[in-house]
């Protein structure tokens, strides 16, 4: 894969970050439009959270693909790591074990 193929972490944390901006930045709006509408304490809380928590699944679908995208990317490569260590390792035993994987009865 070319760098063009596969985005950096810079732009994967940076998907993460502006979800998550966005995201807290609604919350604050329905904080403030529900302290200016007289709620007050847990209640005021309690529905900012619902409202922005609803309005966000709408209003930042795209940034909220573009995190899971992110995220399916650092998973895949976890993944490929992984598999490449379990083969070194794999590898390593049976270079000590002096046995070949052919020959391995199952």
């Amino acid at each position: 894969m070319t760098s063009a193929e596969s985005p950096g972490p810079l732009s994967e944390g940076r998907a993460v970050l502006a979800y998550t901006a966005a995201r807290a930045g609604l919350l604050l709006l329905c904080l403030v439009l529900g302290w200016f509408a007289g709620l007050g304490g847990l209640v005021l809380v309690v529905v900012a959270l619902l409202v922005s928590g609803a309005m966000s699944w709408f209003l930042l679908q795209r940034q909220r693909l573009a995190m899971g995208a992110a995220a399916e990317r650092l998973v895949g490569r976890a993944r490929v790591r992984l598999n490449e260590r379990t083969s070194a390792e794999d590898a390593y035993v049976e270079q000590i074990q002096g046995t070949n994987p052919t020959e391995r009865k199952s």
